[in-house]
């Protein structure tokens, strides 16, 4: 410990934790000459070791007696002003301190290499760009036009490209990318999932050699401090990532790209739980840069605050070469045959033709596993997991019962323990199950599974994909993993198991989530001159989200959707807070639900706010890891809804009950 003297030199330091304030510690005079604000520093907390931002350096302190700074963990400041100003917007957007907003922008596990890379000059040279293999179709050269022309006037503008699948997108965002390169500026390109989609980052790897990074979450620490490295130094010009990308230590750069920008994996589920879309388009805005959200089935938010002129909606309606849509079939479940309880006739007779011309299908349910519950018919007794509010899950590989939530699992019970009886069975289809059935039903054909269970394993993926592509697979059975970036000539045929698996779930984006799937899938088949079909079993034909996939009529679900949005006043036309109160004694949970809600009511009142307060209510998984769900819903203007969080961080929680903050939850659930 030292006393402060104007004579040394002192840290600000902000730490990735919930606390609204910033802390400041004293610099060891061999540290001097070597801190600058924007490196990040370990620094003692009370009887542990953080790793904190620097924000500002001072020649004197209000504090006295400051600890040490104990290690600076930057050669440089990797942290530019463009970052920090990014890094505020979100601590104020987001209901997050300075320092979580940092950590989420710079990870704070990255780490130096044993041989360190030099610092050089941004490079300066035209990166080197493959020629371009076609020249770009009527509907693709009318949708770049106006991007280019806000690339080179170094416009902030927002373009919802709305393409079908298979329109050309890609292309279209090849050609802004390169003329951003052109201008010397360089791009962040976002993906839902990096790590599942291999064959996306090969064709922008080739087109722009050696100069795109690749940001996801299976690089190792050393490996992210490598690519941010390149990209800070400019030796990376495009950076292709998931989400967190999206913070790329570019100098200004001039164009961003979320493609399928309807994906609910742009939702940071953990604090800060940021919208990606909405981060791209504050940095873009203060460094003058474009943006382009493209998707075949864009967000309700989007479209809508593209008619609004909030974006420039920009359309393609035709897939290239005026490739026709598969025709969609909707098949009721309850017409299955004793052939399969599963497949129906149709699903087999297509499988059948499949196979017998040497084409490949796509067969998806979005539920792995083998059967969702276990249940004894003598008793009804359902399998619950005991920490968490839901049913266990049958697996068959490894065989057991498991929670998808907490991870518990135990063994196939085979008595009853309610009423001794053996009379147990499984309840329900899933992935594992799917599976077994083709293969019960089709021995000749080469079936893969793909889902969460079997690509666990680092690899696994890609493995698979290749596997598929080289056409040594002919059924591919996966979840929602397989509804994107597949793109194979040989798939004429897409077929799903079950379109209901989230059509009514309690939850205001339940149509809009089926809606999107059903088309993203369905967008698998028919991509060459074979032609494609696609089957969609469903106990719900006259749904409206389902009749409209089955047009490929993303303007007619538009239009059902947004009425009920309307009606209903959720989302585009308010902004959402979820509050979630969780803790292991369920009526203290309970009771402090109540006691914020009369907190927000009576500042709602004294405020004159409009405000709309929902709950509280438990939430729909009233218990997840032994810690009781109960949560609040607020409706409103986000200056309001802001207000109204300050309210609630004022509350004085007690009895192990923790709040979670959640501005525009992507989920009620």
């Amino acid at each position: 410990m030292i006393e402060t003297t104007k004579k040394l030199i002192f840290a600000e330091v902000v730490l990735a934790l919930p606390m609204e304030r910033s802390f400041h510690y004293a610099i060891p005079e061999h540290m001097v000459s070597s801190l600058l604000p924007g490196m990040r520093v370990k620094a003692p907390f009370g009887s542990k070791i953080a790793v904190g931002y620097v924000v500002r350096l001072s020649d004197e302190s209000p504090v006295a007696n400051l600890k040490n700074i104990i290690e600076i963990l930057d050669t440089q400041p990797i942290i530019s002003d463009e970052l920090f100003y990014l890094a505020r917007w979100i601590s104020a957007q987001y209901a997050c301190s300075l320092g979580e907003a940092l950590s989420a922008i710079v990870p704070s596990n990255l780490r130096k290499p044993k041989r360190e890379l030099k610092d050089v000059a941004p490079t300066a040279h035209m990166p080197h760009i493959v020629p371009r293999p076609h020249t770009l179709t009527p509907a693709q050269e009318a949708v770049t036009a106006p991007v280019l022309e806000s690339i080179a006037a170094h416009n902030h503008k927002v373009f919802l490209l709305h393409g079908v699948t298979s329109s050309g997108k890609t292309e279209v965002y090849l050609r802004c990318i390169e003329a951003n390169l052109k201008m010397g500026r360089s791009a962040i390109f976002l993906l839902p999932e990096i790590s599942l989609t291999p064959q996306f980052i090969g064709i922008v790897q080739k087109r722009f050699p050696g100069v795109v990074g690749v940001w996801h979450s299976q690089l190792t620490a050393t490996q992210r401090y490598r690519t941010w490295e390149e990209a800070r130094q400019g030796r990376i010009k495009i950076m292709l990532g998931a989400r967190s990308a999206v913070f790329a230590p570019f100098v200004r750069p001039g164009l961003i790209i979320i493609d399928e920008e309807h994906e609910p994996t742009y939702k940071q589920e953990h604090k800060p739980s940021y919208q990606t879309r909405e981060v791209a388009i504050a940095r873009a805005a203060s460094c003058g840069a474009t943006v382009i959200l493209g998707s075949a089935t864009p967000s309700l938010e989007s479209y809508q605050w593209a008619l609004d002129g909030r974006f420039q909606l920009l359309e393609m309606r035709e897939r290239v070469d005026s490739r026709l849509m598969p025709p969609v079939r909707l098949i009721e479940l309850r017409h299955l045959t004793r052939q399969s309880k599963i497949l129906s006739s149709e699903m087999i007779e297509a499988l059948t033709r499949v196979l017998a011309r040497r084409e490949q299908a796509i067969i998806f349910l979005n539920r792995r596993g083998f059967a969702p519950s276990i249940i004894c018919h003598n008793c009804g007794k359902v399998w619950q997991c005991p920490r968490c509010a839901v049913s266990l899950v049958y697996h068959r590989e490894p065989e057991g019962l498991r929670c998808h939530y907490c991870g518990w699992n135990q063994e196939w019970p085979g008595i009853c323990p309610q009423c001794n009886s053996g009379n147990v069975a499984i309840f329900g289809v899933g992935t594992q199950k799917v599976e077994q059935e083709i293969k019960r039903m089709f021995p000749q054909g080469r079936i893969l599974r793909l889902d969460r269970d079997t690509t666990s394993r680092k690899g696994v993926y890609e493995k698979a994909y290749d596997e598929f592509k080289n056409e040594n697979v002919d059924i591919l059975v996966g979840t929602q993993m397989i509804a994107k970036g597949f793109d194979f000539p040989r798939v004429t045929l897409v077929g799903v198991i079950d379109a209901d698996t989230a059509l009514y779930l309690p939850d205001f984006r339940s149509a809009e989530r089926t809606f999107q799937l059903i088309t993203q899938v369905a967008g698998r088949s028919g991509r060459s001159n074979l032609g494609g079909e696609v089957i969609v079993q469903t106990h719900h034909r006259d749904h409206y989200a389902l009749v409209a996939a089955q047009k490929h009529d993303y303007p007619e679900f538009f239009s059902k959707e947004i009425a009920f949005r309307r009606q209903m006043n959720y989302p585009p036309f308010v902004r959402l807070v979820n509050i979630t109160l969780r803790g292991r004694n369920e009526q203290k949970v309970t009771e402090t639900a109540a006691a914020i809600v009369a907190e927000l009511t009576r500042w709602k009142q004294s405020a004159a706010a409009s405000l709309e307060i929902l709950g509280p209510s438990p939430a729909a998984h009233s218990k997840i890891k032994n810690l009781f769900r109960w949560q609040i819903l607020l409706k409103g203007e986000i200056a309001t809804l802001l207000a109204a969080i300050a309210t609630i961080k004022n509350y004085p929680f007690r009895g192990g009950v923790l709040p979670a903050i959640d501005v525009d939850p992507q989920t009620t659930i």
